[in-house]
């Protein structure tokens, strides 16, 4: 099993919807860790203090710091997404690949250059592209 209790992981991009904190436990069975939520992006900032649980191929180690845009700061309930055009979707979706490929490890010059490279390639591939669409879609639901 890749994670340990006691690793700090994340899950997902701040440009759409991101999750960080301290593995709690591990299940090498199911393939499953259970992390305390102590950063989030604000619309997921209600899950703060919380024990979620995540398969293992959903998540990174963090390296570096804290994505900006993220908070520490818990919140009552949550708050619902903004809402997204097509083109909002597919940055994010690109700035999501980069950030799961690269963390915070490369300079916002390479990140941006990156992501629009990404983008390229989805704009060129009709099918991908309504797939990121949909996916999309069905996230922002999840988070109203």
């Amino acid at each position: 099993m890749p994670f340990h209790p006691g690793e700090r992981v994340y899950w997902g991009a701040p440009e759409v919807i991101y999750l960080e904190g301290t593995i709690v436990k591990s299940d090498e069975t199911a393939q499953t860790v259970t992390v305390r939520i102590d950063r989030a992006t604000p619309n997921s900032a209600h899950l703060i203090g919380e024990a979620v649980p995540f398969a293992v191929d959903g998540l990174a180690l963090l390296q570096g710091d804290s994505p900006a845009g993220t908070t520490n700061e818990r919140t009552a309930s949550a708050k619902p997404a903004q809402p997204m055009s097509d083109e909002e979707k597919i940055r994010s979706a690109a700035a999501v690949a980069v950030h799961q490929k690269y963390g915070a490890t490369i300079s916002p010059e390479q990140r941006e250059a990156i992501n629009a490279q990404v983008m390229q390639v989805i704009a060129n591939d009709a099918e991908m592209r309504a797939r990121i669409i949909e996916s999309m879609d069905q996230i922002l639901l999840r988070e109203r």
